[in-house]
């Protein structure tokens, strides 16, 4: 998972202005107050697409969920909801990306402003 993380890390800075963008959406529309943006190299069966892949090896296929999604397609459990919850971060302040690559998955909440996964 190391690799798919540092992969991450070099592509993020072209996703951040489109987070930025559906976060907005996503909270002043009260779809959800607990977005969720899944990258994964294949297409996922989570979320709305908001960014296609052309090349799987090296690009990243974006979709944006919720929580609420996650919970509904038994991604998240249901006794898990309120652990969830107390580790998800402020919406304003930080993304919540769900990393997936071949079976693996990593929440991770990089923040709006600043490099991913720095000193966070």
């Amino acid at each position: 998972m190391k690799e798919v993380i540092k992969d991450f890390q070099e592509h993020y800075h072209r996703f951040k202005q489109m987070l930025t963008e559906a976060q907005t959406i996503i909270l002043n529309s009260d779809v959800s107050d607990f977005p969720v943006f899944v990258f994964s190299k294949i297409q996922p069966e989570i979320g709305v697409g908001i960014y296609a892949s052309r090349d799987t090896q090296k690009d990243w296929n974006v979709h944006a969920s919720s929580l609420e999604e996650l919970v509904a397609k038994n991604v998240i459990a249901d006794t898990k909801i309120e652990e969830f919850k107390d580790v998800y971060k402020d919406p304003k302040e930080y993304f919540c990306i769900l990393l997936m690559n071949e079976g693996d998955a990593q929440f991770a909440f990089p923040p709006i402003k600043d490099n991913p996964f720095s000193e966070n």
